[in-house]
């Protein structure tokens, strides 16, 4: 059970303190939104004369999938960068 204290000082932040209590960080959530925003947005206009149905559910699943392959890559690019500096040294 969560520490009423700890709430409390958190303070009425609820995207943090949910992405906390999902597991989930603020990239994921930052991720989710834009996908779902930009699913949303391309059945509105109709995009390349899609059904809605591709646009509303596989758009999105394909934005997520690109969003966390991208963040992959990022992260080994970091990793190796700080291996070579601390070999460096």
């Amino acid at each position: 059970m969560p520490d009423s204290r700890k709430l409390a000082a958190a303070g009425g932040n609820t995207l943090i303190s949910l992405a906390r209590f999902s597991g989930l960080d603020r990239v994921d959530c930052l991720m989710i939104l834009v996908a779902v925003l930009l699913g949303t947005i391309a059945t509105r206009i109709h995009l390349l004369g899609l059904s809605d149905w591709i646009l509303e559910w596989v758009s999105p699943f394909l934005l997520m999938a690109a969003g966390y392959w991208a963040r992959r890559k990022i992260t080994e690019l970091i990793e190796v960068r700080r291996i070579r500096g601390a070999r460096d040294q």
